[in-house]
């Protein structure tokens, strides 16, 4: 019997776990995973892992979000604000 913390295994493929998935999200995001076993072991975690794969999903709309407002100046008011932020640290 597997421990909770034991990532799933399947018939046909060993799953990498959530913390191995973690570590290749934003390089498979990027699309600068290019290892096709890598690639194939992110997926089929992804396939299963409700949580990371919701995971990926709110971060690929965060990035496309941020890619259309790369271009745009941010509000004064914004800024303010982080400039404040950023005093105290």
């Amino acid at each position: 019997m597997s421990r909770p913390e034991d990532p799933p295994t399947h018939r046909d493929h060993d799953d990498i776990g959530c913390l191995a998935a973690i570590e290749m999200f934003y390089a498979y995001l990027d699309g600068e995973l290019d290892d096709s076993v890598s690639i194939a072991d992110f997926e089929h975690h992804m396939a299963h892992c409700r949580s990371c794969f919701t995971r990926a999903e709110m971060e690929g709309l965060l990035n496309e979000r941020l890619r259309e407002l790369a271009g745009r100046r941010a509000p004064d008011r914004l800024k303010s604000r982080v400039r404040d932020l950023m005093k105290r640290f």
